[in-house]
């Protein structure tokens, strides 16, 4: 027989059940475009969230930022209001090099992920705080770092990439020259095969803080067409 406090208890708890249920996904996605030419070095600085970057046949550079709360229904107008008052980056460029900066500040409750398509041979330095990193078709140099969180990085074959991936508390996985796992603190250095030896190698720096990373083949490129993106998958 449920004693009077426990009864006490579920009514409380029922009682807070249709708050939770009321919040729903508030959000607001805006899309920013900058030419650039093949070959040349982005750097993505102090980005947190999702950050998802995909190699495409176009010489432009595409930036979607998806921000989003959750709030109650009551209070969906205010979070709109809210999210249009966040800044999610900006974009400079000049002498070959295009600036992706993440501005928006730490807002309470707002969260801001990436989704951006680069020339497919260009260079990559990114330095992300908090959250994934996915890296999917790009046969240039890549130098990523991250606090918190797991980078993959899908490398389009036959490229020779030299490769150097570290995390301080995570595992490390590779596909090339067989597949090799890495434990904590251990750091992984290798050459892939390339159809032509000769052929200079593509440096792939990569290092996490907490977290892991994942480094894996890809079939032969298959362009993306503008307008589009592919989904990463593991």
């Amino acid at each position: 027989m449920p004693t009077k406090l426990s009864v006490i208890a579920i009514s409380v708890l029922c009682a807070a059940l249709p708050a939770f249920a009321a919040k729903q996904r508030t959000e607001l996605v805006t899309t920013d475009h900058a030419d650039f030419a093949p070959g040349g070095l982005i750097n993505v600085e102090g980005s947190t969230g999702e950050l998802n970057i995909a190699g495409w046949d176009q010489p432009s550079v595409e930036v979607i930022a998806t921000r989003y709360t959750f709030r109650e229904v009551r209070d969906k107008e205010k979070a709109n209001d809210r999210l249009k008052r966040v800044e999610a980056l900006k974009m400079t460029s000049g002498n070959g090099e295009l600036t992706i900066s993440a501005t928006h500040k730490h807002e309470a409750w707002v969260h801001v992920d990436y989704q951006i398509m680069v020339p497919r041979n260009s260079r990559l330095v990114i330095h992300h705080r908090i959250g994934d990193v996915v890296v999917t078709n790009v046969a240039g140099d890549i130098d990523a770092t991250e606090r918190f969180g797991d980078i993959v990085v899908q490398l389009p074959e036959p490229e020779h990439y030299a490769i150097d991936a570290k995390c301080k508390i995570g595992t490390v996985y590779s596909d090339f020259n067989g597949p090799k796992r890495h434990f904590v603190g251990e750091r992984l250095t290798q050459e892939s095969a390339a159809r032509d030896a000769k052929s200079p190698s593509l440096k792939v720096n990569l290092r996490v803080g907490t977290g892991g990373i994942t480094v894996q083949k890809m079939d032969p490129v298959v362009p993306f067409p503008a307008g589009t993106a592919p989904v990463a998958g593991f």
